[in-house]
This record gives C-alpha cells, structure tokens and sequence, in this order.
C-alpha cells in the first residue's frame, strides 16, 4: 500500500512535467488516477480491519504529513485544468476521438501485437539510427545548434553569482583574464574532458600550459592527469590574444558522443564553461573591443558575446564623444537612442556585410565614415560633411587631423552608397 500510494503522488507529479502536444494520453491519465485511487482506498479500509483484528500487513513507510495532505496530490491544478478542458464530453466519445474505434472496440490482444509491439520494435531501431546519425553529423551543424543546446539550461544564478564576483573586485583585463583561466581550471576538475583523446608527450610539453598555469593561484600543484585535462580541452578551443575560444563545433560533437557517460554535474559543467567564458569576453571586449572579431558568429538574443559587439562598442564610444552631442539634428537623438540604433543595427540583415567589412586590414575607420555618412544622410546629423569631419577625428586615434578629416568627409559619401544606408534612413524614418 505505502507503495501504490507513493507511486500515486510520483503519478501526479509526473504530470505536471506533461507538455500540451502529449494532451491525447492526458484522458488516461485522469482514468488512470481514478482506477489506481479505488485501489489505494480499498488497501486502506483493509489495513485498518486487519489491524483491529491484530494483523498488520506492512510498515507504512511513507511521510505522513505529506501523505496526509490533498495539496500535495493536486499540485498546481494541471489535472483539473487539463480535465475541464475536455468540457461536458463523454469520456468514451474523447478516447474514440484520440485512439480511434479500431483500437477502443478491438481486443487487448491486438493492442499488443499489432499496435505495441511494432512500435515498441521500431522505437527500439529508431534510438540506434538516431545516435549514429547524430555521431555523424558534421562539426559545423553542431555549432549552428550550439545555442539552442545552452537554452535547455537556466543560466541566471550561474549569471548573478558572476556579478556578485565582479562587485566584490576590481574589474581590469588582468582581472577577467585570471577569472577566465580559474574558472577552467574549476571545470577541468570535474573530469569533464575525461573520454576526450589521449594526448602525447609531445602535445602536452607543445600546449600552452604554462600560460594556463600562470593565471592560478601560486600554491596549485598540477598533477599530470589536470595537464592532460587541459590539453584534452584545448584540442577544442583555440587561444586569441589571451582568449579561450572554443570551436563549439568539434565541441559539441564530443559532448554528443558522450552524454550518456556524464554525471549530471559534468553535463551542467561542460555547458556552463561555455557560457561563463561568454560572460568573461564579453567584458573583455569592453576594455578592447578588437576583440570583439573572435567571438561567435550569431546571437538571436542579442549582440552580446559575438563578432558584432565589438562593431557596437568602437562606434557606441565614438558617439559618446562631444562631437555627437555638437551635429545631432534634435536631442531626441540621445547616447540611449545611438545604443538601441546600433544594437538593432547589428542584428539587422546587414549585420555580415557590415562586419566582413569591419575586420578586413585598415577598414575600422573607413566604417566610422560610412555608418556617420549614413546618419547624415538619415537626418540624425546636421552640418557640412567638412565640419562633421574635422570633429570626429579629433576623437579618433589618427596620425594626421588635417588630411584624414578630409578622408573621413569622402568616406561619408562611399557610406551613402551602402546598401545598409537606406535601412538606416527608414529605421530612423519609423
């Protein structure tokens, strides 16, 4: 009894976790509850004659004050809800309109053999062909899905608890730099990279390691079995001027390999290294926005922790200069409008082009030419374009004012013939 009455509670718990595209068995599970309650309450009536007789049947081995409460078994009310909304239908006319007459009006034996069974097979052939389909997807399909892997997680503590650290230091690039090596160093002690191949004797003394160990405290040890870690983790990541970047491609595919193997506190671990070198970049890219051309390709969250935030941060710091304040066409046009303009900038259609355009050699300044050229075009500026020019390189680290206020002025003009330049003038027309 004390375990059809536990298994009852799980059965209610379970589902709550039921999702609207599984509504057709949600009919059975209100039977099903029904069934096993006049199971459960004739065990209890039992119990208590045979215990005034002197008999006891069992040990109820359950939490009484849990057991004994009707809340704990209704939940949030999702089987009320989800019954309600079946409405004033017979129960036979839902199940006819869900599993179909062949079935309801066929025998249990053909249940079994003709509908169970069979599906039972092909699920079975279904889970292997799954598994060796995805083991042999390639790298680049992981990496396009990679963000939808880390929405499966909820990152908020992971996410307060690193702005907690950062309130509790002074944030530098020395600082970030140590806090992105510690935090591997956390995660490589879970084990994680444990299935990851072997490396030689050559691979781990050509690793970076010193580099890595530099960055931790002076009283750690490394054993050979956490330089093995390491190097086992830097067979998927790459090092950018001081920046861990994992190819979550070859990532994920490891991971993919290997799930079931996990412990859950590794799978969390595997992703969460990810997104807490997500963070850490991100502000690196705040002290160097340069690095902003070695993180990720898209976001559709936002801007933040790819190729395009560091577009956002060189320009957003060009406009916070007096110069902007000095040409805009109407204070409406405030630091907070420039950062919405440009955040839906560079997640707009135009994102790409802007941001080849943006890493080719010696092109960073010609695009602060281009994106002004089209901001006066839009209207948001208002002066000459030699006026215009002549302030907004004293703000820009040029060698030579003069000819460069000139080259920026031509440059306005290239901007005007952007394809994004009308995107910007209706933009700022709605």
């Amino acid at each position: 009894m004390s375990t059809k009455l536990l298994k009852y509670l799980e059965g209610s718990r379970l589902f709550e976790l039921l999702k609207d595209d599984e509504r057709a068995i949600f009919s059975l599970f209100g039977l099903s509850f029904d069934a096993t309650s006049d199971a459960v309450l004739e065990q209890q009536e039992e119990f208590k004659r045979d215990l005034l007789m002197g008999i006891i049947q069992e040990l109820l081995d359950y939490d009484v004050d849990e057991m004994s409460n009707p809340h704990n078994y209704t939940g949030t009310g999702k089987l009320q809800y989800e019954m309600y909304r079946f409405g004033d239908k017979r129960i036979i006319d839902v199940l006819i309109e869900q599993f179909g007459e062949e079935k309801l009006y066929g025998t249990f034996r053909d249940l079994y053999d003709n509908h169970i069974l069979v599906k039972i097979k092909k699920m079975a052939e279904n889970s292997r062909e799954n598994v060796e389909q995805l083991h042999d997807a390639a790298p680049e399909i992981y990496e396009n899905n990679f963000p939808n892997f880390m929405k499966r997680f909820d990152w908020r503590a992971l996410e307060a608890e690193y702005e907690k650290d950062k309130k509790r230091h002074n944030v530098t690039m020395e600082w970030l730099q140590e806090k992105q090596e510690r935090e591997l160093q956390k995660v490589l002690e879970l084990d994680i990279m444990h299935h990851a191949d072997e490396p030689s004797v050559q691979a781990i003394e050509d690793s970076d390691f010193p580099y890595h160990q530099s960055f931790l405290s002076h009283k750690f040890e490394p054993s050979v079995d956490y330089k093995e870690a390491y190097t086992r983790f830097m067979y998927y990541a790459t090092r950018k001027e001081g920046l861990i970047i994992p190819k979550l491609g070859e990532y994920g595919q490891y991971i993919a390999t290997y799930i079931n193997k996990f412990r859950p506190e590794q799978k969390e671990a595997l992703f969460g290294i990810i997104k807490k070198l997500e963070l850490i970049h991100k502000d690196m890219v705040m002290f160097n926005p340069e690095l902003g051309k070695y993180l990720g390709l898209t976001n559709d969250e936002g801007i933040e922790g790819t190729r395009y935030f560091g577009i956002y941060i060189n320009l957003l710091k060009l406009f916070e200069e007096p110069w902007f304040k000095e040409f805009r066409s109407d204070k409406k046009y405030s630091l907070k409008w420039i950062e919405k303009f440009l955040n839906d900038l560079l997640k707009s259609e135009w994102r790409d082009e802007i941001a080849d355009e943006w890493y080719k050699p010696d092109m960073k300044k010609t695009m602060l030419g281009y994106i002004i050229g089209c901001l006066i075009t839009a209207g948001v500026l208002e002066g000459s374009d030699s006026a215009i020019g002549s302030a907004v390189v004293k703000y820009i680290k040029f060698d030579d004012k003069v000819i460069l206020g000139k080259t920026i002025a031509i440059n306005f003009g290239k901007g005007r013939k952007k394809g994004y330049c009308d995107w910007i003038c209706d933009y700022v027309k709605h």
